[in-house]
């Protein structure tokens, strides 16, 4: 009776310990295997946090010999060639027995990259283009972990400017011209198409904005469709009356967006320096930093608005 109870403790003490090793433990455990193997200062490593295991699509992978199935964000700390305390975050691929296949970026070791670019305009088409000298230059980490963090150049009398010892990670890049404006709806735009990452840097979401939104959608339907329709071969009178319709729908979208960029806070205007409608000519664009590597950009800002 007393062998039977033993073995009866044996047994239930193995399910605890297998039942324990979730898979997602499994994950993290490989997860930190592979850092131990690969980091550069492997002793320098400290674990934060991981976001849950998430399963991939089948479509989301297309190497056929390596078949990733599982995705799983890590947190961590490094010490990184400069004998500076790093925090990364890496997204991990794994494989059905839960081994790492493929990490989102080389970048693992917490080395600094470096930014450099050239800012430009179109003074018009007789002088052409000119360095946008001034042009001012921000770079904001998109990594939650690591805060605040941004980084600020300003283009030299060349268009040129550098931006070194930058962490490695994803960053939103926004220039901002000195000397080129941008009309509204391209303004309207950039907020749009970035409003997310806006919104996680600045507070600011466009879409609770969403009555004038819809409002300016229309007006850019009827203003395409106004266009498309242009009577080419039709009689002066039909081609004056085309242009002045059009003309009245692009005036009318053009008051709604200014009047909507009214409406928006003023701290978050003054955070972006974007007042009106009409303000200077922003670039915007979502970069990687990778480790021990140069990321070159050239912005093109073309001809002024006003």
């Amino acid at each position: 009776m007393k062998n039977i109870y033993i073995i009866i403790l044996t047994a239930t003490a193995m399910c605890f310990a297998s039942c324990s090793n979730s898979p997602t433990d499994k994950a993290q455990s490989s997860v930190k295997g592979y850092l131990k193997e690969n980091l550069k200062n492997s002793d320098s490593y400290e674990p934060i946090s991981f976001t849950q295991l998430d399963t991939l699509k089948q479509s989301d992978t297309s190497d056929t010999k390596l078949i990733s199935l599982y995705k799983i964000t890590h947190f961590y700390t490094i010490t990184n060639s400069d004998k500076d305390k790093a925090k990364m975050t890496v997204s991990f691929y794994l494989d059905k027995d839960l081994k790492v296949t493929k990490t989102n970026t080389k970048s693992i070791n917490g080395n600094y990259g470096t930014l450099t670019g050239n800012v430009y305009w179109k003074y018009n088409n007789y002088v052409g283009n000119k360095a946008d000298a001034g042009a001012e230059i921000t770079l904001y980490s998109l990594d939650t972990i690591r805060g605040n963090l941004k980084f600020e150049a300003t283009a030299d009398v060349q268009g040129n400017y550098k931006i070194e010892k930058i962490l490695p990670g994803s960053y939103l890049l926004i220039v901002r011209s000195k000397n080129a404006t941008d009309c509204p709806d391209s303004h309207l735009s950039n907020l749009r198409i970035y409003g997310d990452k806006i919104k996680q840097l600045f507070g600011f979401d466009i879409e609770k904005y969403k009555t004038q939104l819809d409002e300016i959608n229309v007006l850019d339907s009827l203003y395409f469709k106004s266009s498309d329709n242009f009577p080419s071969n039709g009689s002066l009178s039909q081609m004056t009356a085309s242009i002045a319709k059009t003309d009245a729908i692009s005036k009318q979208r053009t008051e709604k967006i200014e009047k909507l960029f009214e409406a928006f806070p003023d701290d978050f205007k003054s955070k972006i320096k974007l007042y009106t409608g009409y303000s200077n000519a922003y670039d915007f664009s979502t970069i990687r930093i990778e480790e021990d590597k140069t990321e070159n950009i050239i912005t093109d800002f073309g001809i002024t608005c006003i």
